[in-house]
Formats: structure tokens, C-alpha cells, sequence
């Protein structure tokens, strides 16, 4: 399930460090609340307290993209390139680049969307050939539109439409639309027909 080659990780002793006085100061917190009977106050801090835990050990970490070599942070579960906007995770110890074949349970790989929206003529839940559409809706404040997302004869829902905030400093950033799929076969090809200067630039980067 991984491919190209893997990229040493590194830990960010600082932010370790910030979650883990997090996490104490929310236990410390939790079991206040429990000795003073306020139980479900006191239960909801000690799930958030466990996730920072989490954050603390996995969150922390540090490596390079291995398309393009732009440093990433905070390695928590599946990891977005800002750059070149590729997917990866740590797996045995090292970054690497999702495979081609890879497909998520869920749809969460989030491809930004520009004015064209072309989209491949594979299955956004599989990446097999495409045999039909399905017909996706957003509505926001700053944008509306619908999509026809590509899918084979055998999957349904293999997609969402959604929204993120656009990079950069401020507190009101604007959203962005971005199509949240399972395939990263078709997220690739997502990439390559919309982002053709982007995927360039990254194989130049590694040639």
C-alpha cells in the first residue's frame, strides 16, 4: 500500500512537548471536574486529553514530501502535500507516497478544485474505467455548483463535495471547494488533467 521512495521522519521535540502539557493540564482538569461530581464534563475532557496523547505521539513528526521535497509537519494519519498536493502517510517507520492502486474506506482524499473541474474517466471509489456519474451539489457563502463525478458499474457515494479554508494568514480565511474521493488512482489523475504545471514541476524536482 506504499510507494516511491520512503522519507526519513523526524520528531518535533517542541510540539511534542505542547501536547503532552496539554494532555496533562485537560487530565489534571478532567479529574478536578470528577472529584467534584461534574462527570460529563470531566468525560468529555478525558477523550480530548487521550487525543492529544495521540497528537503527541504521532502528530509531532516531521519529513519531506517524497514528489517534491517540501517539508511537512504533523504526520497524523493521511497527509496532504501543500506543494504538490500528493497524499502519504507513515508506514513502517518512514513517509512515503500513497500507491496508485490505494483506496480509502472513507472519502477523504481532498482534491482543490479549480474553475475547469475536469474530471478522469475512472471510478472515484476504485479507479477502475468509469461507467456513469453521479451528480454532486455544494452550497456555501462564497460559492454553489454542482459536479458529475465519475463511477464504475459496481460503486455508489464514492465521493463528497466539501469545503476547506484557503491557505494563508488571518483568522477569516475564505473556503475553498475541494472533491473528497477514495481512490487515489483517480486522485491522481485528478492532478494531471487539472494541475499539469504542478505535476511537471514535481517530476522535474526528482528527475
Amino acid at each position: 500500500m506504499i510507494a516511491g521512495r520512503p522519507m526519513p521522519i523526524h520528531r518535533s521535540w517542541l510540539r511534542t512537548l505542547a501536547w503532552a502539557l496539554a494532555a496533562l493540564a485537560l487530565f489534571a482538569g478532567a479529574a478536578f471536574l470528577g472529584y467534584s461530581h461534574e462527570y460529563l464534563i470531566a468525560g468529555f475532557m478525558a477523550i480530548f486529553a487521550v487525543g492529544a496523547v495521540a497528537v503527541a505521539g504521532s502528530g509531532s513528526y516531521l519529513s519531506e514530501c517524497p514528489v517534491c521535497g517540501t517539508q511537512l509537519r504533523g504526520l497524523l494519519g493521511l497527509t496532504r502535500c501543500p506543494q504538490c498536493l500528493r497524499y502519504g502517510q507513515v508506514t513502517e517507520g518512514a513517509y512515503y507516497e500513497l500507491q496508485p492502486d490505494y483506496v480509502n474506506k472513507a472519502a477523504l482524499l481532498a482534491f482543490p478544485l479549480r474553475e475547469g473541474r475536469e474530471m478522469p474517466a475512472l471510478c472515484c471509489a476504485c479507479g477502475a474505467p468509469a461507467a456513469r456519474a453521479e451528480n454532486l451539489r455544494i452550497i456555501r457563502l462564497e460559492f454553489a455548483f454542482d459536479l458529475d463525478v465519475p463511477h464504475c458499474g459496481l460503486h455508489t457515494h464514492g465521493a463528497d463535495l466539501d469545503s476547506e479554508p484557503v491557505a494563508g494568514k488571518g483568522r477569516n480565511k475564505a473556503l475553498a471547494p475541494v472533491l473528497k474521493v477514495k481512490s487515489y488512482a483517480f486522485y491522481q489523475a485528478c492532478l494531471k488533467a487539472n494541475y499539469p504545471a504542478n505535476d511537471r514541476r514535481a517530476m522535474t524536482t526528482h528527475a
